[in-house]
């Protein structure tokens, strides 16, 4: 496997439950909102320019606003969540609580999100709403957002260009293991099926975000290494690409970066 010169390992065993590293920052659910395509552009080192005419995949979409702009701009994107069989009003109404839920709680978290202007960062998230609400319901009918979830997604083998998965994979794993969501039912086991079904609607690369644990002292999540050698191990390639989009804390953002599968 191929990784950047900021990778390092662990110091604690991830399946410990006793673990002195987990995280202080939690949330007790799955929270649905979105953000904006520059923050795509800053989480997966991509480009929005550099895709147009290709086929892309955000899977969870949320309530983001990145599947709206990047057809505006000539790429074919989808976006998928479990979430999207439900009335835009209960969406809009679910978001901007878990907004307020999430400042909230990284307010009380302050010190793992110093270098983060919640003010800015609840007003962007906000922002990405809007934009999703205006094109959601011609777009759920056109078919460019699609109620589905990890597992199992409803598309033929490499139907797409670029597959993107952020924070729903690794970061929703318990906090044990590198994540913030306690008592989370996304096991390794899990992972590895979610992350090969992303692979089998791809053609070309996936890229998850983020890759790096919550804990105290941050490092590549355990998972992240599993993943990476589950791939390798059956002929793939993988990389971590350099991602400039802040996890909050300088100590954070120092090894952060995106995981990147090919074929």
């Amino acid at each position: 496997m191929q990784d950047t010169p900021f990778t390092y390992a662990c110091s604690v065993d991830a399946k410990s439950s006793q673990s002195p590293n987990a995280s202080l920052f939690t949330l007790e659910s799955m929270q649905f909102f979105g953000r904006v395509a520059s923050d795509y552009e800053a989480m997966f080192a991509i480009r929005l320019a550099e895709l147009s005419g290709k086929h892309v995949l955000d899977c969870p979409s949320g309530p983001s606003s990145f599947v709206s702009e990047a057809n505006a701009v000539g790429v074919h994107a989808i976006g998928v969540d479990p979430l999207y069989d439900q009335p835009l009003e209960v969406l809009l109404q679910r978001g901007a609580a878990d907004v307020d839920y999430t400042m909230a709680r990284m307010g009380d978290n302050s010190s793992e999100f110093g270098d983060v202007n919640l003010q800015a960062y609840a007003s962007s998230k906000l922002q990405a709403m809007i934009r999703f609400a205006r094109g959601f319901e011609q777009g759920k009918a056109n078919g460019v957002y699609r109620a589905a979830q990890l597992p199992n997604l409803p598309f033929a083998d490499g139907a797409f260009d670029l597959v993107l998965s952020g924070h729903l994979l690794l970061t929703y794993s318990s906090p044990e293991s590198g994540g913030i969501l306690p008592n989370s039912d996304f096991s390794l086991a899990w992972h590895v099926e979610a992350v090969m079904e992303l692979v089998r609607v791809c053609r070309g690369e996936v890229r998850l975000y983020p890759t790096t644990t919550r804990w105290k002292t941050p490092c590549r999540h355990p998972y992240a290494e599993a993943i990476a050698e589950h791939c390798t191990s059956r002929g793939m390639r993988v990389r971590y690409e350099p991602s400039s989009f802040a996890r909050g804390h300088h100590v954070h953002d120092a090894l952060n970066a995106c995981m990147v599968i090919s074929r």
